[in-house]
């Protein structure tokens, strides 16, 4: 049973991490004092103005609001049509309703406007990774982390970590784990990442050491619980076995893991 996260929920992490990636300032969904305040800077430089419709447009999407973020960064670009990170929400946008031309069209626009952003060269990379394109993606992701600026490399070194696991390599993803770490250590997806390599290569008291880091995080994942119960097992240690097995069970127990823990099969 242990694998290397669901597709859907493979789906779902990187997701996420573009969210964390993509967006520094992380957007908020407007409420009436923005919008009055909006009214109140009509006047402002039309970049700034653009900012704060792409701001508004990056909120929606993380709401799941496609249509509305689609208006808010059509405005953004009515105002400013080289802004560059409108173009890259709208990469994001359209690469998650499945509109794939357009999506590429957006990335390959933002990246031209800004062809040393991190943040778009990052997006971009999961974008490739998601078709199929890992080495392209690779590619992306190094660039990415080359930017002395970035402000959230260990991002890119995650998911590139995980393009390289979809090649096979897994000894190219644990460089690039081992890089998230170095860059923020205790990353917990990082720490996962290593301890389920560690697992399948019956490195068990590695894979405990590295669980350490995943189970400080507020909500471990159903497949990091899943992992530590594992691990527990193939080390003897039953009492450690069964925390991790009650945690699953009473925060997920609906999920995939806690139905296959009641097989007691962990291979």
């Amino acid at each position: 049973m242990i694998t290397f996260l669901r597709p859907g929920m493979v789906c779902l992490w990187l997701a996420a991490l573009v969210l964390f990636g993509g967006c520094a300032n992380k957007p908020t969904v407007p409420d009436a004092s923005q919008q009055r305040s909006g009214q109140q800077t009509q006047e402002a430089t039309p970049q700034y103005r653009a900012q704060l419709h792409t701001d508004l447009g990056a909120g929606y999407y993380e709401r799941g609001q496609m249509q509305i973020a689609l208006e808010e960064l059509n405005e953004a670009v009515s105002i400013e049509p080289n802004y560059a990170p409108a173009y890259n929400i709208f990469g994001l946008i359209y690469a998650v309703l499945g509109q794939d031309q357009k999506a590429e069209q957006s990335f390959a626009r933002a990246l031209q406007l800004a062809p040393n952003d991190s943040d778009i060269r990052h997006n971009w990379g999961w974008y490739l990774c998601q078709h199929k394109r890992e080495r392209e993606a690779l590619a992306q992701f190094e660039a990415a982390v080359s930017n002395p600026l970035y402000k959230t490399p260990e991002v890119a070194l995650v998911n590139a970590a995980r393009c390289a696991q979809a090649t096979g390599d897994m000894r190219l993803a644990e460089s690039y784990f081992r890089r998230a770490l170095a860059v923020q250590p205790g990353n917990p997806l990082a720490s996962y990442g290593l301890a389920l390599i560690a697992y399948k290569e019956a490195h068990y008291q590695d894979a405990r050491s590295l669980m350490k880091s995943v189970m400080l995080t507020n909500n471990p994942s159903p497949e990091g619980l899943y992992l530590g119960m594992c691990v527990e097992r193939k080390l003897g240690d039953r009492q450690a076995e069964l925390s991790y097995l009650s945690q699953l069970r009473n925060r997920y127990p609906d999920s995939p893991e806690s139905k296959a823990s009641q097989s007691g099969a962990c291979e």
